[in-house]
C-alpha cells in the first residue's frame, strides 16, 4: 500500500506517517510536561520545521546542477526532495539546543523526541520492509496505442526501469512529462514506460499531439489494474525497478529533475551492490 485515499484526497503513506508521528511527538510532549507545569509544543514545532528546513537546503546543494535551471523549483516541495540524514542530525542537533536552553522542559521534550523518532523509525522500515523486498512487478497486460496487447513485465525487460502511471486530466502528471522526455531521450541505458490509467488510445494520442510530447513506451491500462495492484490510488505514481524485475522504490507526487535523479542514482547504487 502506498497511499491512503479520503475521499477525492489521496496522501502518500511516507508523508502521512511523518504527519502522524509529529501528531504523537505533540500528544507525548503534552503529557509529560504536564506535570512540570510548562509547555513543549512551540519546541517540538521548532525542531520539525528547523530540521525540514535543513534537509530540503541539503537535497538542493547535492543537485544544484538540475535546480539551478529552474530557481523557483527549489521552494517546490511537492518533489519529496528532502535529505533523511540531515532532517535526523540538525533534528538531534536542535533538540540540545532547545532543552539546553528549556532545564524545566529538558525532560519532557526529549521523551517526546525518542517516542516519536521510534515510531518514525520502526515504522518507516517496517513498510519498506513490506513494500519493496524483493517484490516483483505484477504480471499484468496493458495496450500500446495502437492496440496490441503486451505484457509489462516484458517493456524494455532486462535493465533499470522508471514506469510512470498517468492520465490526461492529471496536472501534476502534465508538469512531469517534458521532465520524462528529456530523461527518456538522455538516458537510454534505463528503461521508460509510461502506463496510463483508465483513458482509451484516442484520448491520450489526441494528448500527446496537442502537448506536443515525443513520449516512447506510451501503454494504456483502460481499467486501471497496474494502479491497483500496487496499492496507489495517486497519480502521477512512478515505479522504479531494477533490472532484475524488482521493485525497488516508488515516488508519488510530481517528480522533479532532482527528484528523479536522487531516485535513478539509488537503483544504480542497489545495482553496484
Amino acid at each position: 500500500m502506498m497511499s491512503l485515499s479520503i475521499g477525492p484526497i489521496s496522501l502518500p503513506i511516507d508523508r502521512l506517517l511523518i504527519l502522524v508521528c509529529l501528531a504523537i511527538t505533540f500528544i507525548v510532549g503534552a503529557f509529560a510536561a504536564k506535570k512540570d507545569k510548562v509547555s513543549v509544543d512551540g519546541s517540538i514545532a521548532g525542531i520539525f520545521i528547523l530540521s525540514m528546513l535543513a534537509a530540503r537546503i541539503s537535497f538542493v546543494v547535492q543537485y544544484w546542477a538540475e535546480y539551478q535551471q529552474d530557481l523557483w523549483s527549489m521552494i517546490d516541495i511537492r518533489d519529496g526532495g528532502f535529505d533523511a540524514w540531515t532532517a535526523i542530525i540538525v533534528g538531534l542537533v536542535s533538540l540540545i539546543v532547545f532543552a539546553w536552553k528549556q532545564p524545566k522542559a529538558c525532560k519532557a521534550l526529549i521523551k517526546a523526541y525518542l517516542v516519536g523518532f521510534c515510531v518514525w523509525g520502526i515504522t518507516t522500515f517496517s513498510l519498506r520492509m513490506l513494500n519493496y523486498t524483493a517484490q516483483q512487478l505484477p504480471a499484468i497486460m496493458v495496450k500500446q496505442l495502437d492496440g496490441i496487447a503486451v505484457d509489462l513485465n516484458k517493456v524494455e525487460q532486462g535493465k533499470p526501469r522508471v514506469i510512470n502511471l498517468w492520465a490526461t486530466w492529471c496536472p501534476p502528471c502534465r508538469r512531469e512529462m517534458p521532465v520524462l522526455q528529456e530523461a527518456q531521450q538522455e538516458m537510454t541505458d534505463v528503461g521508460f514506460v509510461f502506463v496510463n490509467q483508465g483513458e482509451h488510445s484516442e484520448v491520450i494520442e489526441q494528448f500527446l499531439s496537442r502537448e506536443d510530447l515525443a513520449l516512447g513506451n506510451v501503454m494504456a491500462d483502460t481499467r486501471g489494474v497496474l494502479g491497483y495492484q500496487i496499492g496507489s490510488r495517486a497519480l502521477p505514481t512512478t515505479l522504479f525497478i531494477n533490472a532484475q524485475g524488482e521493485l525497488v522504490d516508488a515516488h508519488l507526487g510530481e517528480l522533479s529533475k532532482a527528484s528523479l535523479k536522487a531516485k535513478l542514482e539509488k537503483i544504480e547504487k542497489l545495482e553496484v551492490e
